[in-house]
């Protein structure tokens, strides 16, 4: 069976991050983007910069968004390091079959444990429906975040579509602190 490895499997996130932005697993597919969160129909890099008053980075050069992040103290890893599928299967990505196949996930508390400016860690999902494996991986995340005072909420998922109350979520969440979607 073909095993699937995470297209940033040797990204290390920022010394000095603050902020920590968690997806699920980025497949190395040509759609996938040069970064996190890069597929066409995510809108991450619209609705990230726009929380900090500046312009989307959506088409923007891998560059921009680098230096966004740097400027904001703001990284991001994938909860999924590899995935075990069938032949035939490489291409599903579809966030339950992804939880199913997940074969072996990063050791977040390992990387949380290396930021030492970390203060809060969003997941991209609102809810734990149909993936009870990354559920698990997250709340065993939330609860090391807890012991250590570093912010944990889940956000709405920048996937498939834009629109200002997911905005207005992201904004109330990661800039004014006033929601948060506990995990």
């Amino acid at each position: 069976m073909p095993i699937l490895t995470n297209k940033f499997v040797n990204h290390k996130p920022n010394p000095d991050t603050e902020i920590l932005i968690l997806g699920t697993f980025t497949h190395d597919h040509p759609h996938s983007g040069d970064f996190f969160f890069g597929r066409p129909r995510n809108f991450l890099w619209h609705l990230l910069p726009i929380c900090f008053k500046n312009q989307p980075l959506k088409d923007a050069a891998l560059e921009t968004k680098q230096a966004f992040m740097q400027k904001y103290n703001i990284d991001f890893m994938d909860v999924i390091e590899t995935l075990e599928v069938e032949d035939g299967e490489e291409e599903i990505m579809e966030e339950e079959f992804v939880d199913i196949s997940a074969k072996t996930f990063f050791d977040l508390i390992a990387v949380v444990d290396q930021l030492p400016k970390l203060k809060a860690v969003y997941f991209t999902r609102k809810t734990f429906n149909g993936i009870p494996n990354i559920k698990s991986e997250v709340m065993r995340l939330a609860k090391h975040c807890h012991s250590k005072q570093i912010r944990m909420c889940k956000l709405d998922t920048p996937a498939r579509h834009f629109s200002d109350e997911k905005q207005q979520q992201w904004i109330d969440t990661i800039v004014l602190q006033k929601t948060c979607l506990r995990v």
